[in-house]
């Protein structure tokens, strides 16, 4: 069911890259079949994976048609086994219907998986530009990303690790590093000390910087890849300094 959720939004490519990473955070070599490994893996790692690689609206619509195929399997990883009345059963079905002269008619097309339950988003297997916003406020970031559109994937990053992992990971497709100071998600602090590790093709915005966030507006002075947003700036602004940056 999983990779079923993941086939309606994203290229073959695409669909292999997301499972792997999920994947790999989780230390599963493969998708746990029910209970809280199962639930774990999707609302942890394979979020995670899929807001990297699709971005958050896809990812909310994949989540939402997911959530009750987990609760279906999780009751039915807690049924107790019935092994042998299970087995008695399907022998006995398939017996009446032999005896029934009754056979299955079979389909001229290959069997296929249907993903009409899933919503149709056209599956991103291009490069787009990146652009991570650092906030602990999800509805600051959706906001940004619906106004964003189709000019970029936006992702909502919520710590430090994370910040360095997706930043290297998308260096080749010069990412826009956004950093929230009013709801921040990392300290500005540590992304002032990390500055060097950037990417040297990205771009950062700093947002609603203060006195306090001196280290953080010292470089958006003195550096051509820093810029600045006041603490007055609505997330429909940052988006518009975004498509700017991004010459959209």
């Amino acid at each position: 069911m999983v990779r079923e959720a993941i086939e309606s939004v994203a290229t073959p490519d695409v669909r292999v890259q997301i499972l792997h990473r999920a994947l790999h955070m989780a230390r599963e070599h493969e998708i746990p079949a029910a209970g809280d490994r199962l639930h774990r893996f999707v609302d942890k790692h394979l979020r995670t994976a899929m807001e990297f690689y699709l971005g958050n609206a896809a990812t909310d619509a994949v989540m939402q048609n997911l959530e009750p195929m987990l609760t279906f399997a999780e009751t039915i990883g807690s049924q107790p086994p019935k092994g042998e009345e299970r087995e008695d059963a399907t022998r006995r079905l398939g017996r009446e219907r032999a005896n029934s002269g009754v056979s299955r008619k079979q389909s001229g097309h290959p069997s296929e998986t249907s993903t009409s339950k899933y919503p149709t988003i056209e599956p991103l297997g291009s490069p787009l530009p990146m652009v991570f916003v650092a906030t602990r406020d999800r509805a600051r970031c959706d906001e940004i990303a619906k106004k964003v559109g189709a000019a970029a994937v936006v992702q909502q990053i919520e710590d430090v690790v994370a910040f360095l992992d997706n930043v290297k990971a998308t260096a080749s497709l010069s990412p826009l590093l956004v950093i929230d100071c009013v709801e921040a998600s990392v300290q500005p602090s540590t992304i002032a000390t990390l500055a060097h590790e950037l990417p040297k093709n990205s771009a950062v915005l700093v947002w609603g910087a203060t006195e306090k966030h001196r280290a953080l507006t010292d470089l958006a002075t003195g550096d051509r890849g820093w810029f600045r947003c006041g603490v007055e700036a609505k997330p429909g602004d940052v988006a518009a300094l975004i498509q700017m940056l991004l010459g959209k």
